[in-house]
């Protein structure tokens, strides 16, 4: 019974620091894949005011499978976080959380600020300009695809002087015009 014991301990052993030296071993070699950069409410639309950049914040709750969705598919994606790293703010809410922030010399909850935004479903975006103007919100998931065409128009100041399909249509037919290595 004890040479059992010890020959199983032996066994249990041996396998234990193999599994240890082969995950060791198989770090994988590539780069991280870049990922966007998120902030907190506030410390969000005070880089935004000084850097002068658009905010967009992202109302989630841990919950929602949409959100999730657009976390890895739309934030993810290679463009948005070109895009968002050359030219915006991205802030996380937390839309149940009772952690506290301010908006506008006003206090809130995280859930009482994405009430204050009108959020009533998840995921939903808010665009906020380098003044603190709230532009628009934008409820439910929004592909990459999608996403980035709204992100020119607000940013760009497109929504000041045209609406946003006439933008579609003035954006889709340029990029039809572009050599192919442009687009």
């Amino acid at each position: 019974m004890k040479l059992n014991h010890r020959i199983l301990t032996g066994i249990f052993s041996s396998a234990l620091l193999l599994a240890s030296a082969v995950t060791l071993w198989s770090d994988d070699p590539k780069p991280k894949k870049e990922e966007v950069r998120w902030l907190a409410f506030e410390p969000g639309l005070a880089a935004a005011k000084k850097e002068k950049k658009m905010t967009v914040v992202d109302f989630y709750t841990t919950w929602c499978g949409w959100c999730k969705v657009m976390d890895k598919e739309t934030y993810g994606h290679a463009s948005i976080i070109k895009y968002a790293k050359e030219k915006l703010v991205l802030v996380k809410v937390n839309a149940e959380s009772e952690e506290k922030t301010r908006f506008r010399a006003q206090e809130y909850t995280y859930r009482e600020l994405a009430a204050a935004f009108g959020v009533n479903s998840y995921p939903a975006t808010a665009f906020i300009d380098a003044n603190g103007e709230v532009l628009t919100l934008v409820p439910g998931y929004i592909p990459a695809d999608k996403f980035l065409p709204v992100l020119e128009f607000l940013n760009d100041g497109h929504h000041k002087t045209m609406k946003f399909e006439e933008f579609l249509a003035k954006r889709n037919g340029s990029q039809k015009n572009a050599p192919k290595s442009a687009q």
